[in-house]
């Protein structure tokens, strides 16, 4: 089992001190969010676990992570900006979203207040797999054959009460280029038939050398309908092409924002 800061500082090594301390930082105020901003909801939330609502349990530990995403904004005099209004519907969907560095997860958590479908990594640090789960997140294990059916099992079964955020790009990419998307959930939604809404972010490299007064932005692409295409592989394409125009018109409106400011 590895340590908290074992799991976080792992890919940090060619990164600035400051980001290393930022990151340090924005985990370590989950705990005071715990303990003070959402004692309530971890308390509520362990009392509709107990009495199988799963819902209602579910509901709190989101509020809690939605909590945390809002102290880190206020911690790091970060302005949130949507650029378009988006509403994602509460079940049946995963939600497609670039994925940039570790500081993602509070602001997607503030702006999104969905779970997450994570892989199995995430069990490795043993509180973040907790709460990840009991807000209602999905982890796909993908170590074996067995793992992979199981995990198909239990995604479907979640998506008839829950939509999951998914990082197509699979990996970190610490930087503002959306990069090609793996195969893997893509090919799932396309032959499952699960509609896919497509989300875009900006904002979140500058962290890397900046680490207060940042402009983070979202925008929605829309929902892409896999009973629309013949191959997963032109789903995959149509996905990437519209996270790469939407992300373009993303930038254009913060770099718009940002002159007005100056």
């Amino acid at each position: 089992m590895h340590t908290p800061y074992h799991y976080l500082t792992r890919h940090l090594k060619g990164h600035t001190e400051g980001y290393r301390r930022l990151i340090i930082h924005t985990y370590v105020i989950v705990l005071r969010v715990i303990l003070f901003n959402a004692l309530h909801h971890l308390f509520l939330g362990i009392f509709f676990g107990i009495i199988g609502k799963k819902e209602k349990k579910h509901i709190h530990f989101l509020e809690g992570a939605r909590k945390w995403g809002n102290a880190v904004v206020k911690s790091t005099s970060t302005t949130l900006y949507f650029s378009n209004e988006f509403e994602i519907p509460d079940k049946g969907h995963m939600i497609f979203l670039n994925h940039i560095n570790e500081i993602d997860f509070p602001f997607d958590s503030l702006a999104i207040q969905k779970p997450y479908l994570a892989n199995q990594a995430i069990k490795s640090t043993l509180l973040a797999y907790w709460w990840m789960t009991a807000m209602g997140s999905q982890v796909f294990d993908t170590s074996h054959s067995r793992t992979i059916s199981t995990s198909v099992r239990n995604l479907m079964k979640g998506l008839k009460s829950q939509s999951y955020i998914v990082y197509p790009e699979g990996h970190n990419s610490y930087s503002d280029e959306i990069k090609p998307l793996k195969k893997g959930m893509i090919k799932l939604a396309f032959e499952e038939k699960v509609p896919v809404h497509i989300l875009v972010k900006t904002g979140i490299r500058e962290f890397q050398d900046t680490q207060k007064g940042n402009l983070v932005a979202y925008r929605s692409g829309g929902v892409v309908d896999p009973k629309n295409f013949s191959t997963w592989e032109e789903m995959r394409d149509k996905i990437h092409s519209t996270m790469v125009a939407e992300k373009k018109i993303l930038d254009e409106e913060v770099k718009l924002k940002k002159s007005q400011k100056t």
